[in-house]
């Protein structure tokens, strides 16, 4: 019976997997329909009951950020944006339509600048998400080993140099493509960004409202959060200052 009771659990637990991927595809598909139909509020509406569901995709994040673009929300728009980048972040479609939407936003800041070498890791680290890093990581390892196992397998001299410099070549990948990951991971869980969300903000000095205002921020400026001070929040902006903001005006990405 208990068996029985384990295979039922099973069973139901997959088919509530696929009602809920279905379920996330109908509302995505529904709110494909509202855009088209230009009613954006009812496509943001299905798109995030799609959320809702535990989708989470750039495709669902790319809709978003156009929607809410259409509906000249700024800082959702390139929240969302963002979030697609995050999971997607080569994306044509998504590094263009961002920009779009910073061209609306007030703040102009100039990025700090990058040595050809910082742009070029940047750039390379930046090709795939951390998954897909080390997914290649490990078919890297994995043929690497098949033709280790094949060279001392191997009696021909020749074959044998051929399968050593193959094995090689794959090995050293395999290790450029392990820092890679291993640099973006730790990247991506010891970095935290966030977009303001308040349609002006005050940056102080210090985290108290008597300290000096350094400068101000609007709606839609993409920030780094260093650390956190009861309810202030010290930031970094694009070009490397800093200061502290107070109450729920960041969303974090």
């Amino acid at each position: 019976m208990r068996k029985k009771s384990y295979i039922l659990t099973l069973i139901f637990a997959i088919l509530g997997f696929i009602s809920t991927a279905q379920t996330a595809e109908e509302w995505f598909q529904k709110g494909n329909t509202a855009y088209t139909n230009a009613a954006y509020k009812q496509a943001l509406e299905a798109y995030h009951k799609a959320l809702e569901t535990g989708e989470h995709s750039a495709a669902l994040y790319y809709n978003l950020g156009n929607t809410y673009y259409r509906l000249n929300e700024v800082a959702e728009s390139i929240y969302y944006f963002e979030k697609g980048l995050i999971l997607k972040p080569q994306d044509p479609d998504l590094s263009n339509n961002i920009l779009f939407a910073k061209n609306m936003t007030l703040d102009a800041i100039e990025k700090l600048p990058q040595t050809q070498i910082t742009a070029f890791n940047n750039k390379l680290i930046g090709m795939m998400h951390t998954n897909q890093w080390a997914w290649l990581t490990l078919l890297l390892v994995w043929l690497f080993s098949i033709l280790l196992i094949v060279y001392l397998w191997i009696q021909s001299s020749k074959s044998k140099k051929q399968l050593f410099v193959s094995a090689l070549v794959l090995g050293l990948l395999g290790v450029v493509s392990y820092t890679i990951t291993s640099t973006k991971y730790t990247k991506l869980h010891s970095e935290q960004f966030g977009i303001v969300f308040s349609e002006v903000i005050q940056v102080n000095n210090e985290p108290n409202q008597r300290s000096e205002v350094q400068f101000i921020l609007h709606e839609g400026t993409k920030v780094q959060i260093m650390e956190q001070f009861q309810d202030w929040q010290k930031i970094r902006i694009a070009n490397g200052v800093e200061g502290w903001v107070s109450g729920a005006m960041i969303r974090e990405l």
